[in-house]
């Protein structure tokens, strides 16, 4: 009898255990962030003051915003297979249909234990696209449903998620020949989000995002 207890307690504790570990992560993930423009439009000291040095990507299944902290406000924030960007500076929404891929992938590899971020032991996922380079450091106990985000492919989006099997980026590196682009967790806050943190703002324009000169 003793026996058929201990085995059931320890099935449990395994069903358990299984069972938060599949869960998808919702909550806030705050990083540091660095911009680099190479093109030299931008010194650093503008690019701190208007990007900021940090960035909150707040995410619940198949949706997410960022905030950036400079004085520019730049908010991204993706619903339905579009990216709504805002900024300060322009008195509209800017759209983007993130079904349409930036470039193509044309290598990738991972390696294992490459790096420790806030004492977490981290993956490397590096990709070579025809915009640049990418390097994803992830953990695979940090995940979501990469299944909601197929058709994501802006920026590399889906590919970096369906590859790491959902893993979110511990840090994120992403570089071309105009501009780099890192941000570092400093912090990862799993918490319950209301769906008004998503809520687009009223009474203004909405204009397609011009496209970016290479």
């Amino acid at each position: 009898m003793k026996t058929s207890f201990l085995t059931f307690i320890l099935f449990f504790l395994f069903v358990s255990t299984t069972s938060l570990q599949g869960q998808s992560f919702e909550g806030v993930v705050t990083y540091k962030y660095k911009f680099k423009d190479k093109t030299g439009f931008l010194k650093s000291k503008d690019v701190k003051r208007l990007y900021g040095n940090q960035q909150k990507f707040y995410i619940k299944n198949d949706k997410y915003k960022k905030l950036l902290n400079g004085e520019s406000k730049i908010t991204e924030t993706y619903l339905t297979d579009t990216l709504y960007t805002t900024n300060k500076t322009v008195r509209a929404v800017m759209w983007v249909n993130t079904t349409k891929p930036t470039g193509k992938v044309i290598s990738h590899s991972i390696t294992q234990n490459a790096a420790v971020i806030k004492r977490i032991s981290c993956d490397l996922l590096e990709v070579r696209t025809s915009e640049g380079t990418i390097k994803y450091y992830f953990n695979p106990a940090y995940k979501i449903d990469y299944d909601q985000y197929t058709e994501h492919k802006y920026h590399y989006w889906s590919f970096c998620l369906e590859t790491t099997a959902g893993a979110l980026p511990l840090k994120f590196i992403f570089e071309t020949k105009k501009s780099r682009m890192e941000i570092t967790c400093t912090n990862l806050q799993e918490l319950s989000i209301a769906d008004s943190v998503f809520d687009l703002p009223t009474g203004v324009a909405y204009i397609k995002m011009p496209k970016r000169r290479r």
